[in-house]
């Protein structure tokens, strides 16, 4: 069983989602705030161990239109440092409107934490990659990460 860690990358707020390719299920962690709660490579430190985290799944912040921008520059960044410094492989994927699909998830709240769509920003990222590794595998495809695309078509 392959445990994934789906991450929605900010400057300041990280969401943290967790899943596996057994159940195809992300769910929400938290969301990991910069300068409250230490150091990110700590806390996904522990969570890699605590659940058996075998690959990081990325969300690239692409513009409505498929291109670049700075955010998705320093995403890369991000990806980089993750790789180096924790030992394992790093996804991007496509995260295009997964913060705003978690704000109408969350519509129903009366008061939306930022923390909240974060973290669900997170779970929604997840879930697409694990919906996408359900569906090559149930049409009897193997699953071959391609780097070259990194999950953005």
């Amino acid at each position: 069983m392959a445990s994934f860690l789906g991450l929605d990358y900010g400057k300041r707020r990280i969401g943290i989602a967790a899943g596996d390719d057994q159940r195809y299920i992300a769910l929400a962690v938290a969301t990991h705030v910069e300068g409250r709660d230490g150091s990110i490579l700590h806390t996904l430190r522990e969570l890699i161990t605590s659940r058996q985290i075998q690959t990081i799944i990325l969300g690239l912040p692409l513009t409505a239109d498929g291109r670049e921008g700075e955010m998705a520059v320093s995403t890369r960044s991000f990806a980089d440092l993750l790789e180096t410094r924790l030992g394992l492989p790093v996804v991007l994927w496509d995260e295009r409107f997964s913060s705003a699909e978690a704000d109408r998830w969350l519509v129903a709240k009366k008061q939306v934490d930022r923390e909240d769509r974060d973290a669900l920003a997170a779970e929604i990222i997840l879930q697409s990659y694990l919906d996408h590794l359900c569906a090559d595998t149930s049409r009897g495809k193997p699953l071959v990460e391609d780097e070259s695309t990194e999950g953005v078509e």
